[in-house]
């Protein structure tokens, strides 16, 4: 695919601006592979439906703070020489469609993309399993600046792990003809449909947090058949979970008393523990003072299906 680059000096927030265009990190979350968030919050974000804004923690000044310590390990393990590139670039033909990158490399036309990940991370990054949506957005920097290769570098505390990926002409095609989409869905604002993520979940609630019991509708066709899928997985769900709570209570009778056994390949455990709460019930009925002074109203909404009997 022939794309027309442009680039020029980024004089604003990327932070803040990020509505206005897709970003690399969007890459992931339009395709799917982004297990923090969905193309439908995606979606609800650059159309103003919900707040984009990530509200500042330690794992993201972690993360500012170490991308130039991340860039310098790089640097000392493969003896290549990196730079700032303080510069927005953006496709020609598709100007929504941007991208800041974190480094040049000197001498190559190459991008270094640094992270920084939690250290229980760190079987995955030394087996060589680096996140799907990095490889996403690694393609898309690719896409918006012609660059022919990104290295990817994760410090995932102590060690550094990186990788590279090459350009591929037919992924970057399929990539921005999958956000040329995107982006004609927020302008429609027509969404995407949402997946069974916690993050499409969460954007329900957030945008529909109360019913209106003045309203009713009719279910569509397609809405007829989501209820009548969903009922029959419900029933297969049921089935499973039967079937599990049969094998679970075959190994509880073999146990009895025994709070563990050891077998080849598996160990098993059924060990006693102890919970402390509130017997909220007893605080209402001997201190209904307390009980009331300390009372929380909280509102969310509760969805059933049900079939309707004839009338």
């Amino acid at each position: 695919m022939q794309l027309t680059i442009k680039k020029k000096p980024y004089d604003g927030d990327p932070a803040k601006d990020r509505d206005k265009f897709i970003g690399g990190s969007d890459a992931g979350a339009i395709f799917g592979l982004n297990p923090y968030k969905s193309a439908y919050r995606l979606w609800a974000e650059k159309t103003g439906k919900v707040s984009s804004e990530i509200p500042d923690n330690d794992a993201l000044r972690t993360g500012r703070d170490l991308e130039q310590y991340v860039a310098e390990r790089f640097s000392e393990k493969t003896g290549k020489k990196v730079r700032r590139d303080n510069t927005t670039y953006y496709v020609d033909e598709y100007p929504f469609i941007a991208g800041h990158v974190d480094r040049r490399v000197v001498g190559e036309n190459a991008i270094l993309e640094c992270k920084t990940a939690s250290s229980y991370q760190n079987p995955e990054y030394a087996a060589g399993n680096f996140p799907p949506h990095y490889y996403a957005q690694c393609q898309h920097y690719m896409a918006v600046t012609g660059a022919e290769k990104v290295y990817l570098a994760v410090l995932c505390f102590p060690h550094l792990y990186y990788t590279e990926y090459s350009r591929d002409e037919r992924e970057i095609e399929a990539l921005i003809s999958g956000e040329v989409n995107f982006w004609n869905m927020v302008k429609d604002n027509t969404p995407p449909a949402p997946d069974g993520s916690d993050s499409s979940r969460n954007t329900l609630d957030e945008l529909y947090p109360s019913s209106n019991p003045e309203r009713s509708l009719t279910m569509p066709k397609n809405i007829v058949t989501a209820v009548e899928t969903l009922e029959s997985m419900k029933d297969t769900a049921k089935k499973l979970d039967a079937e599990i709570k049969s094998q679970e209570n075959i190994i509880k009778a073999f146990l009895g008393d025994a709070e563990t056994a050891v077998g080849t390949d598996w160990a098993v455990t059924w060990k006693t523990s102890k919970r402390t709460g509130i017997d909220s019930a007893r605080l209402k009925r001997e201190r209904p003072d307390i009980f009331e002074h300390y009372q929380k109203t909280t509102e969310s909404r509760t969805f059933r299906t049900k079939r309707r009997t004839a009338e």
